[in-house]
């Protein structure tokens, strides 16, 4: 009973976490969160805007509405997490890691995501337009009625994507 209990986040460890994010103290929430993985983060509709959490390990973390726009976040480990409905416009996500991950119904326009890897990710009904996807791993990822117009998706790898309705309009 007592490890349940230290799986859900209070709103304690909440305001930790969204405090030291927000003070882009990166070393010190990865070492805390190394230490403390069996916690099920929940950031919620957290406003992490034009920060640089580059490197951060968000892996696993519910992040559902949060706001990441204009932030850095090179990277960052991001593997398995609930991203849906977070905004990223015009944000850096350069080798960032995020298999795994729900991203459907995000805003990604204009966002950097060289390098990334969203293998087996869920991106149905996003708004990538004009990101930049130079060498960006979408390997069996859900791209169903997502958005990529202006987008040059020709150095990306979209072996077994799943790209049913998706909008591209040419570069």
């Amino acid at each position: 009973m007592e490890i349940l209990s230290l799986t859900y986040m209070s709103s304690n460890i909440q305001s930790f976490v969204t405090t030291i994010l927000r003070n882009q103290r990166i070393n010190e929430f990865n070492h805390w969160r190394l230490e403390n993985l069996i916690l099920k983060l929940n950031l919620g509709a957290t406003d992490l805007s034009n920060l640089d959490l580059s490197g951060a390990l968000l892996n696993g973390v519910s992040c559902v509405g949060c706001n990441f726009s204009k932030s850095n976040l090179c990277r960052a480990n991001l593997v398995q997490s609930d991203l849906s409905k977070a905004n990223f416009e015009k944000s850096n996500m350069t080798s960032a890691l995020m298999m795994y991950s729900d991203l459907s119904r995000c805003n990604m326009s204009h966002a950097d995501l060289t390098g990334t890897n969203l293998m087996w990710s869920n991106l149905t009904h996003s708004d990538l337009t004009y990101c930049t996807l130079t060498r960006t791993i979408l390997v069996e990822s859900n791209l169903s009625q997502a958005n990529f117009t202006g987008v040059d998706m020709s150095t990306a790898f979209l072996k077994y994507a799943k790209t049913d309705n998706l909008k591209k309009v040419a570069v």
